[in-house]
């Protein structure tokens, strides 16, 4: 059964932290049904570029490169 918990800020990230790499241990931090369905508009937000340092926006990547793929995340 999914976890429908919505996140509890960073106290919760102490349980990203285990022992273990078995699916008991990360699937309770999985919580794919509460992200936008597929399809969806991105909401923009800035983020530093690794590139140049400099503020960019979402948006404006996406003016610049159509065909762009946001990965998000981690279950290492």
């Amino acid at each position: 059964m999914p976890n429908t918990e919505p996140y509890k800020g960073p106290d919760s990230l102490a349980n990203y932290n285990y022992a273990e790499f078995t699916a008991e241990n990360f699937e309770p931090l999985m919580r794919f049904e509460q992200g936008p369905p597929p399809g969806s508009l991105l909401r923009d937000f800035s983020f530093i570029s690794l590139d140049s340092g400099e503020s960019v926006s979402m948006q404006e990547i996406c003016r610049r490169h159509p065909l762009s793929v946001f990965e998000f995340g981690s279950v290492t």
